[in-house]
């Protein structure tokens, strides 16, 4: 009986090590906890200070000679078990618990990380410190907090008594280390305990501020829905929601709910703009962007279409953007206009030598002093934003190599992974460079501005050397081209206007598809140029010349006349052969495919018109704030902290919003429940293990009386054992009931997602907002539970007269009868 109780302790023992090492030693995100935290360091004072030693490095000769060298040995050895008498004999001989390794942690921390809890119990009860910092300021609490070890967090908090708000050096509280390394499991005991998730740390950085700067998104999108507040700003005006745009879209998105409050009973609305646009002049040497702005450089159309940022794009176009566009707008037309009339001037015959004949010709001396002065104004502007846009880049970039310094001066150097993150967005930063010349519309405006210092040039030399009749050709050929790229460069200006933006990038999409078809066409026109010539050239009369030779060829792609018949008379077999092959792949694939190409590009940009338009808009907006003067600057942001806090507005109640929308929450919330019934069947599986094990031990009966002598010894420390063992078993059983419950809700869920989507399918279109509470499922076991004697005395139950159960988004069940 022994040698079986003895093989049961010894496989409770086999599991217990590997769990105590192994089950808990992972993290968020596919990333293991010695990523994040690598472990005690022992002290060795005749080593380099500035060395990291890995408990790898750390050597063990002969038996451990204190506690923290004992944990590092069993962190090097990972088959080796713990042998806590070994501990307990330690302590005994004056071993401090509390020896701290070079960095100033404790046993209790590399504990706290992936050890069993019973070991953290044992240590915690022979008085290891639960809330000894280390030299960085961090606690054994932060260290569970930051690889998500969710039981040892309920642990140290419940029975530790560890102080759940513990700051360090960098002023951040465990629920920081949580939100900064993506432990969710760790973040919700946290919140679930009081946890303060408005805490600030040195840079006032409250948790989800960190998360979003850190692209944590998990975790910041269950801050958002633990209501954390998205609108906050550190002490440099950094908007927590501008890093939620550039980090992590979708959950921007979610944020920007809570700057948009509707209030039915009394039919308003309520916009946070002040939120939204954060007033950056209170915060000295600041180089932050706004949301605004985030949002335009990466193009985020499905954020742009948020209510509260289609608002502010409304307010910022009434209080300075439809001014400056139609000021542009009419400063640009009268450019166009004047250069127009001079080019039509320009290719009028001359009946005088002279160039010019005064008084008559004044009117052109006038129309030229107005195209230079704004020709030259306009070049000047240009240089203006030039270097303003280098400046304003140099300035973010020291700024924001500033900021990332600040936080690398308080990295653990056991922490290797946020020192490696944050240096790499230092390297980062040298690859970013301004985006003055990745706007097309900057290139095509210098575009415009050679051409129209060729005419000048060309001009100049006409009227100088007048005997040369060549010179004028070429100026007012030059003329002709550089007009129409003025009339076109008139289109940057008005794609602010949302009925025109729309139109203006679909052009913009199509000359990126024009590029990409000229690439395959030329693959075939090339070749086919070349085989033209050595049969037909100088033999016919369209291609005498190879610029009358290409020409004719591309007119065989517009199917148009291209003289076949004196190709015929030349060479009748490669007439046929070559006009042929040319016309099949030219005019019917090639031109066919442009046409694909054309007609999704149209539909793509289409679906999203009124995105794009906005995006338009928004961008021409952002243009115009970055020109404006501190002063008027100063007048907008008060305008939005004093009258857009909030801004509030009627609300029709009777809009209609897309089911779709209702959903996919109540998709996702299913979906969270399926994955906390996976984390639990998966537990239960090894419980289950252990729940199997006593049954293989065959059961033993009662010893006979035997004549030899009776070890008692031996069968009370049997017994003990025994009892020891069968302590564990009524836990294995616990879970049982709970997952029998919760198997039930996610039925009663399915069920309630099932008709939704049947509803769904049957009428499609938008419906007025309904309440998900409300939603009736009839549940056929209940009625065939109900009592029988209820039946008899009513009857059989009719159609209307049903037990209905209403089952709501998150898993509650009401009864009701009609």
């Amino acid at each position: 009986m022994e040698d079986k109780v003895s093989w049961l302790q010894n496989q409770c023992d086999k599991y217990l090590a590997a769990l105590t090492r192994s089950n808990f030693d992972k993290a968020t995100s596919g990333r293991s906890s010695s990523e994040i935290y690598i472990g005690l360091s022992i002290k060795q004072e005749e080593d380099d200070p500035n060395k990291v030693q890995l408990p790898e490095e750390v050597s063990s000769p002969g038996p451990p000679t204190s506690i923290l060298k004992y944990f590092i040995h069993l962190t090097k050895n990972v088959d080796e078990q713990i042998d806590l008498r070994l501990i307990d004999q330690m302590i005994s001989k004056g071993a401090d618990i509390n020896e701290t390794d070079r960095y100033g942690q404790i046993v209790l921390h590399q504990v706290a990380k992936s050890w069993q809890i019973d070991v953290a119990q044992f240590l915690i009860e022979r008085k290891a410190d639960v809330n000894k910092a280390d030299d960085f300021g961090k606690t054994p609490l932060h260290v569970a907090a930051a690889v998500d070890y969710a039981e040892m967090v309920t642990f140290l908090i419940k029975e530790g008594g560890a102080n759940i708000n513990a700051v360090t050096k960098g002023k951040q509280t465990p629920l920081h280390y949580a939100a900064k390394h993506d432990a969710v499991n760790s973040v919700k005991v946290l919140i679930a305990h009081n946890a303060e998730a408005y805490s600030r740390d040195h840079k006032q950085r409250t948790p989800l501020q960190l998360a979003a700067e850190l692209d944590r998104s998990e975790a910041a999108r269950l801050l958002i829905n633990l209501k954390s507040d998205a609108g906050v700003l550190d002490n440099t005006g950094q908007s927590c929601m501008t890093l939620l745009v550039m980090n992590m879209p979708p959950v921007a998105l979610l944020a920007l709910d809570q700057f948009f409050i509707k209030d039915r009973a009394n039919r308003r609305q309520h916009f946070y703009l002040n939120l939204v646009q954060p007033r950056t002049t209170d915060f000295s040497g600041s180089q932050a962007k706004s949301p605004l702005e985030m949002i335009v450089q990466n193009r985020q159309l499905d954020i742009i279409m948020h209510p509260v940022i289609q608002k502010l794009i409304e307010v910022k176009w009434k209080l300075f953007g439809r001014t400056s566009v139609a000021f542009m707008l009419t400063l640009n037309l009268v450019l166009i206009l004047s250069w127009t009339a001079l080019g039509i001037a320009s290719s009028l015959p001359r009946t005088e030598e002279a160039p010019y004949k005064f008084p008559e010709d004044c009117w052109r001396i006038i129309l030229i002093v107005i195209a230079l002065g704004l020709t030259l104004y306009q070049i000047l502007e240009e240089f203006k934003e030039i270097y303003q846009a280098k400046k304003r880049m140099k300035r973010w970039k020291e700024w924001r190599k500033k900021e990332l310094e600040k936080d690398l001066k308080y990295c653990h150097p056991m922490w290797p992974e946020e020192k490696e993150y944050l240096q790499k967005g230092i390297e980062d930063l040298n690859k970013v460079h301004s985006g003055y010349f990745r706007d097309f519309w900057n290139i095509f405006d210098w575009i415009v501005y050679f051409l129209l210092l060729a005419v000048i040039v060309t001009h100049i030399a006409d009227i100088t050397v007048q005997s040369n009749t060549d010179m004028h050709t070429h100026h007012v050929r030059i003329f002709s081209v550089t007009i129409i790229f003025l009339w076109l460069r008139l289109m940057k200006h008005a794609r602010a206007i949302r009925l025109l933006g729309p139109f203006i990038v679909m052009l913009e999409k199509i000359m990126v598809d024009v590029v990409k078809f000229l690439f395959l066409y030329g693959e075939f026109y090339i070749p086919y140029a070349c085989a033209f010539w050595i049969i037909f050239g100088g033999k016919v009369p369209n291609m005498a010349s190879v610029d009358q030779m290409l020409f004719a060829i591309f007119r065989i792609t517009l199917v148009d006349d291209y003289g076949f018949s004196d190709m015929y008379n030349t060479d009748a077999v490669m007439a046929y052969i070559l006009c042929g092959t040319f016309l099949g792949i030219s005019s019917i694939l090639c031109i066919n495919l442009l046409i694909a190409l054309l007609a999704d590009t149209f539909q793509r940009v289409y679906d999203n018109a009124t995105a794009n338009a906005a995006m338009q808009q928004a961008s021409t907006l952002l243009q115009i704030e970055e020109g404006l003067s501190k002063k008027r600057r100063s007048k907008y942001d008060k305008y939005f902290q004093d009258d857009c806090s909030p801004l509030t507005l009627f609300y029709d109640d009777d809009l209609t919003v897309n089911q779709e929308d209702d959903l996919k929450k109540v998709t996702i919330q299913i979906k969270d429940e399926l994955d906390k019934l996976m984390e639990m069947l998966k537990k239960n599986n090894v419980q289950q293990l252990l729940n199997d094990m006593p049954s293989k031990i065959p059961k033993t009966e009662t010893p006979k009386p035997s004549p030899k002598k009776t070890n008692r010894n031996a069968v009370a420390r049997t017994e003990a054992q025994q009892q020891e063992i069968l302590k564990i078993l009524p836990q294995l059983f616990a879970s049982q009931q709970e997952q029998r419950e919760t198997l039930l809700q996610m039925n009663q869920k399915l069920l309630t997602l099932e008709t939704l989507i049947l509803e769904f399918e049957r009428s499609p279109v938008s419906v007025p907002e309904v309440d998900l509470e409300k939603i009736s499922v009839q549940s056929i076991e209940q009625v065939q539970e109900m009592d029988q004697s209820a039946v008899s005395a009513h009857g059989h139950l009719s159609a209307d007269f049903q037990s209905h159960v209403t089952v709501d988004i998150i898993g509650r069940t009401r009864h009701l009868n009609f």
